[in-house]
């Protein structure tokens, strides 16, 4: 009896898997971290005309899953799966009209208009989840609006997608009026997410675990579990931070110590498009460390993170132009670049702007751009940047009205990013209660972080 029950289930397991699309099935070997597998249906699906491979092809073309990562296939499947009618695919098309991914040209307008009219005729949990989790946080060109976040959140019926899985993590870990910070239940959901498909679930785990979080306590042996599932996911971000781990001189990490498999893991996260990975390639090329000094890899490598619009890529990648680091000499070039590095969210490169144009360095000087960038560099909390700021506002004879309290604000908050010589000044601020009221405990608190420690 029992041995033709099992024949039974397994003809019927054999009847099941027939019966599926080749969309299902590259679902499955997608979940199953078999992407080569996945890649081939889904485009043979695509081929047929299915929509949902093609936007599910828009995915793996945006991170090398099975295929070479490639941008602009990944628009192109994007593009085309949206207009046959793919609503998750209209969905990740309205986001990439909010925030210009893919270098589409950003059009807010466009990209919210393609939302609300997708949210309005449909009830996938995908879609939903996704314009809740913008409501929640407040991204792109929505204000914050928890509570209505909530009630979309309440009413998704599909409370195993992925996604929704996903982003109830993200919303135990923020916290609301209604709903307290629970660290262990947002493991929890990124977890199942993860499960379903949801990757950087696994980096949002790990990266909790690194110091811990709350009342959550660090773990390393969970943190590098989770990097390492990651990993086996294609997850680009947890390639990047378990090769930093193999190329730590940390002494906690020493016995995992591996110089070269961790530059592999950054080449195998860069294969896959991850600009910060070029970045890191680049600085060991550069610094000459674990590897022989090549300077013309160390630029090849920061070219292709600026062209990732990594900001820390594209801000050495500045630096190699003006100082002819592994390129011909080209201060006219590097200073475009470190434009675009601002662009992309690179204080520093805002910050070696405004020294250029105030000293007129590599040209002209210019009082205007001087401000502009010196002011930017302070939003995108470049530590120097924030002292250079204050420093104007202290002596208020240059580029801002002096405004002692104004000069306390930004030396602080340099010092509190840990920037020694805003530490001295701020210990100075104390003392003699410039900006502030005099505090002998304060002034030595900061003090005593300048003296380096053996």
């Amino acid at each position: 009896m029992k041995k033709c029950q099992l024949v039974l289930f397994t003809l019927l397991g054999v009847i099941l898997v027939s019966c599926q699309t080749d969309s299902e099935k590259a679902d499955h070997f997608r979940l199953e971290n078999k992407f080569a597998e996945a890649a081939e249906l889904y485009k043979k699906a695509a081929a047929e005309g299915d929509a949902y491979a093609k936007w599910r092809l828009f995915e793996a073309y945006s991170n090398g899953d099975g295929v070479d990562y490639e941008e602009r296939t990944s628009l192109e499947l994007l593009k085309q799966a949206a207009a046959e009618g793919c609503e998750e695919a209209k969905c990740d098309l309205a986001f990439a009209y909010m925030f210009d991914w893919y270098d589409i040209g950003k059009d807010e307008d466009k990209g919210k208009s393609m939302l609300e009219e997708l949210v309005k005729k449909t009830d996938k949990a995908y879609i939903q989840s996704r314009y809740a989790a913008l409501l929640f946080s407040g991204g792109g060109p929505y204000e914050e609006n928890k509570e209505k976040a909530q009630f979309v959140f309440e009413n998704i019926k599909d409370k195993n997608n992925p996604e929704y899985l996903y982003q109830m993590g993200n919303v135990y870990l923020k916290g609301s009026d209604n709903i307290d910070i629970n660290i262990e239940k947002a493991i929890d959901y990124f977890s199942k997410g993860f499960e379903r498909g949801r990757r950087y679930g696994a980096y949002l785990i790990q990266s909790l675990y690194a110091s811990g979080y709350g009342d959550l306590k660090s773990d390393k042996k969970k943190r590098i579990e989770w990097l390492n599932r990651g990993i086996h996911s294609n997850e680009t971000n947890c390639m990047v931070d378990m090769a930093g781990i193999y190329l730590s001189e940390d002494s906690t990490l020493q016995d995992i110590h591996n110089p070269q498999k961790g530059i592999e893991l950054y080449k195998k996260a860069a294969r896959h498009g991850n600009g910060k990975a070029y970045f890191a390639l680049g600085n060991i090329y550069n610094d000459g460390e674990f590897v022989s000094k090549d300077d013309n890899k160390a630029f090849d490598y920061w070219k292709k993170a600026a062209a990732l619009k990594d900001h820390f890529g594209a801000a050495n990648l500045g630096y190699a132009y003006i100082n002819g680091i592994g390129c011909a000499k080209d201060v006219k070039k590097g200073i475009e670049v470190w434009k675009q590095a601002v662009e992309y969210g690179s204080g520093y490169a805002a910050n070696n702007l405004f020294r250029c144009y105030s000293s007129g360095e590599y040209g002209e000087k210019d009082k205007a751009l001087a401000k502009k960038y010196l002011i930017k560099a302070a939003e995108l909390n470049d530590a120097w940047g924030c002292l250079n700021l204050g420093t104007q506002y202290y002596l208020g004879n240059y580029l801002m009205e002096k405004s002692y309290g104004q000069a306390f604000v930004y030396v602080k908050k340099a010092a509190d990013m840990g920037l020694i010589d805003a530490c001295n000044v701020l210990a100075y601020f104390y003392e003699n209660g410039i900006g502030c009221d005099k505090n002998p405990q304060k002034a030595k608190e900061y003090k005593d972080r300048t003296v380096v420690k053996d």
